[in-house]
């Protein structure tokens, strides 16, 4: 209903069941408006639940998606394309960009995670090497142009808008495929959350949990990342919103509950993006930013009683 142009509930109704309404609105509502609303339903969704993985996998609240460094991968990959063509490739090379990045980093975090043993060490090897891709983008925008600067800082700044249903549907075939991965792992995730010794007690194998949710968090990081841009704060501040609703440690209740309230605060962050009356959208990271920021800060002066 809301947007540039507001749209009485009926006439989206009827544009939505097919029934006849004019070409403007149905053009509106079904090419523009519902494939936006899927596209931040499923990156909400898609991102929250990475952010739960990430948070459980190196049990620190502060944990999200873009921990690994697969974010900045992305932005390199992008960077590499607008930048150093001067912004002339299609939205189909930045897509491609941005996967190839992140795969790239995903894949050396991978080997990495095959030679050490404790999380807190492949966190801060993440982190480093998030730094040095960040450091390669910036002296990528250093020597580009006005024309290619404009349009690498636009897709940084993330947007659910211009979906083709082409790629709406590898978006909804890899967050629907890694949510019922993510909820396989359910029951490792609860003996991992009591400790790695107990959980190797268990008969937990410990290299292949890791590289599972390493791999899981990292293909849908990078699919959301290369059709939206950098999404900030869903992943981080999501999962502490369902726990705190839902009240639950269980994983098998954890994981539905984040890919909900994913939905639910990406399809948020987008409306509010897009006010009623507004000519044109808000950057949509700095609504999830203003939305997120106050959770992470509720999560600091928490402290130890965040879990």
């Amino acid at each position: 209903m809301f947007g540039s142009v507001h749209l009485p509930l009926g006439e989206v109704i009827s544009a939505l069941f097919g029934q006849e309404v004019s070409e403007t609105t149905r053009l509106i509502v079904i090419e523009s408006r519902l494939p936006r609303a899927i596209t931040a339903s499923l990156a909400g969704s898609g991102l929250a639940i990475c952010g739960l993985l990430m948070q459980r996998f190196f049990q620190n609240p502060l944990a999200g998606p873009s921990v690994l460094g697969i974010t900045s991968g992305a932005s390199l990959g992008v960077a590499l394309v607008v930048l150093l063509t001067g912004g002339a490739l299609a939205a189909v090379g930045i897509v491609f960009g941005a996967f190839f990045g992140s795969m790239v980093v995903l894949l050396i975090i991978l080997l990495f995670a095959l030679r050490v043993q404790r999380p807190v060490t492949l966190l801060i090897f993440g982190l480093m090497v998030g730094y040095m891709v960040s450091a390669a983008v910036i002296l990528l925008q250093f020597g580009s142009s006005k024309e290619a600067l404009r349009s690498f800082v636009f897709w940084g700044m993330g947007s659910f808008s211009d979906m083709q249903w082409s790629e709406i549907t590898v978006l909804s075939v890899v967050v629907i495929a890694g949510f019922f991965w993510a909820f396989s792992l359910a029951r490792k995730l609860d003996l991992w959350s009591l400790g790695e010794s107990y959980a190797r007690s268990m008969g937990l194998n410990h290299r292949q949990f890791r590289i599972g949710v390493l791999l899981l968090t990292g293909i849908i990081t990078s699919i959301v990342t290369a059709y939206c841009g950098p999404i900030a704060f869903i992943g981080l501040a999501v999962p502490h919103l369902a726990r705190g609703f839902w009240k639950s440690g269980k994983h098998t209740v954890l994981i539905p509950a984040v890919a909900i309230s994913g939905m639910i605060i990406g399809l948020g962050c987008d409306l509010i993006a897009r006010l009623p009356g507004a000519e044109g959208a808000l950057p949509l990271n700095a609504v999830t930013s203003f939305m997120g920021a106050p959770v992470v800060i509720a999560i600091i002066l928490k402290g130890r009683r965040v879990f």
